[in-house]
């Protein structure tokens, strides 16, 4: 069992945060494009090209993880590891296993170590205004395409679907300002932080390691 698991959005909430002290005590698993800034030992990326560029950056002790439809592509990076299954099976669309994204499978792979608490930082879900896009990475390659805010619905009920069956702590890192859905907050397993108490948290952790 790990304590402690860090799931890494690439929301614009966590901008200037940095994730690295989180390695030294807690399992790290990033979202597609945070390769280009972090050497993470886990990341998810379900979009086939941004996988192809992630095994094409990360080195061996990177775990890539992406779709049962792409995996055998990357027979030649022993790195690149299939997704693994839903805890669950459901009648919505939102249900079907490739209509899960990448945050979502990050929090699907952060449950196979069976850890106490689950940190959520840069889950931001929500647009910018007028329907921005919230992503660190837009307007850079593989996020071209992404020309307005995405509908969160399915991320929101992906994600309380993970926190209802999971038996551990859920806790959600964002601004003061940011609205937890609904949904969330109803699990009793679900907690809210904001990153000036994260990088408290993590002081302490580190001051207690030495």
């Amino acid at each position: 069992m790990t304590k402690f698991v860090s799931i890494i959005g690439n929301g614009e909430s966590r901008f200037g945060f940095d994730i690295t002290p989180l390695k030294k005590f807690s399992t790290v698993i990033g979202s597609n494009a945070i390769f280009r800034d972090y050497n993470l030992e886990y990341v998810v990326c379900c979009d086939k090209h941004m996988c192809q560029e992630a095994a094409n950056t990360c080195g061996k002790g990177t775990t890539i993880y992406t779709r049962d439809r792409w995996v055998n592509q990357f027979a030649m990076w022993d790195n690149v590891k299939v997704l693994p299954p839903l805890p669950y099976e459901g009648d919505k669309r939102e249900d079907e296993p490739f209509h899960w994204g990448t945050g979502p499978y990050t929090g699907v792979v952060a449950s196979m170590f069976k850890p106490k608490v689950i940190f959520m930082l840069g889950f931001d879900l929500y647009g910018l205004e007028n329907n921005g896009v919230n992503n660190i990475y837009k307007k850079t390659k593989g996020y071209e395409y992404i020309k307005k805010a995405v509908d969160p619905r399915y991320w929101v009920h992906q994600f309380s679907k993970l926190m209802e069956l999971s038996d551990c702590r859920w806790v959600v890192v964002n601004t003061k300002e940011w609205k937890m859905p609904t949904e969330w907050s109803a699990h009793k397993n679900v907690f809210r932080e904001t990153y000036e108490g994260m990088a408290r948290f993590i002081n302490k952790q580190l001051t207690k390691s030495k």
